[in-house]
């Protein structure tokens, strides 16, 4: 294994463009509650699992490569961008997952602010969304159903981080990720997302760099850039060189 030279953070906004569903338990939904609650963390308030954009972000790269592991499951190979980002998905080819993407928790004094005269209640944090299919025939609506959704505008916290070892090809890795994110912009979050929910936008994007040297000297990180929105054509480059320079120090 190579030595660790440092870690690159990226943190910001998720921005809900539209409603978003992530789906929770229904093991604690009451009789007469909704069909599909959204995940919630122990205080009943929605997040978005790490998982999840780790996953969706994973996913949309390696359709962008026409990658194509059997069965449907993650790529295994261990030697392409997305597997260094990532991990492989394959015991015989393991490599370290280099990105952490933390869970993203809600703005609650941003969706007060926002929300707070549309809600009862402080503590309501979602909306519900009544859907059901068409009869082709008799033209009625049937199979109706409860969705509950975080509504359009809520923001989340997000956090990322990518590790970074000696020989890494550290551009490569860093614009493959951003690419994830930017494709995700333009595809969607959770559930349903062919039916409108889960567009999401990264807003107010901060980077920071901490070389390994830092973590037994002053622990602090450095911030190399500051973007308002993932259409700033130019932060990746910047980030990039800022980011080389530090590392190499």
């Amino acid at each position: 294994m190579n030595k660790f030279i440092g870690r690159l953070f990226i943190e910001g906004d998720i921005r809900l463009l539209t409603g978003l569903h992530i789906g929770g338990s229904r093991e604690t939904v009451e009789i007469g509650g909704l069909d599909n609650p959204v995940i919630k963390t122990i205080e009943g308030i929605p997040y978005i699992p790490g998982s999840s954009l780790k996953g969706k972000i994973r996913c949309l790269l390696e359709r962008a490569r026409n990658i194509n592991p059997k069965e449907g499951e993650p790529c295994g190979c261990g030697k392409c961008e997305v597997c260094l980002l990532f991990g492989s998905h394959n015991d015989k080819t393991k490599t370290l997952s280099r990105v952490i993407i933390r869970d993203s928790f809600l703005d609650q004094e941003d969706f007060k602010n926002n929300f707070g005269k549309y809600f009862d209640r402080d503590i309501e944090y979602t909306e519900e969304k009544t859907e059901n299919i068409i009869d082709r025939i008799a033209g009625t609506a049937r199979y109706p159903r409860t969705m509950e959704r975080v509504p359009a505008g809520a923001k989340f916290k997000f956090s990322s981080s990518i590790a970074f070892y000696e020989g890494d090809d550290v551009e490569k890795l860093v614009k493959t990720f951003v690419e994830g994110m930017r494709m995700l912009e333009d595809d969607y979050l959770g559930g349903s997302g062919t039916r409108g929910y889960g567009h999401i936008k990264f807003e107010n994007l901060s980077f920071y760099v901490k070389p390994y040297e830092s973590y037994y000297k002053d622990n602090q990180r450095k911030e190399i850039g500051k973007s308002v929105a993932l259409t700033d054509k130019d932060i990746v480059e910047e980030l990039v060189k800022e980011l080389k320079e530090v590392l190499k120090k």
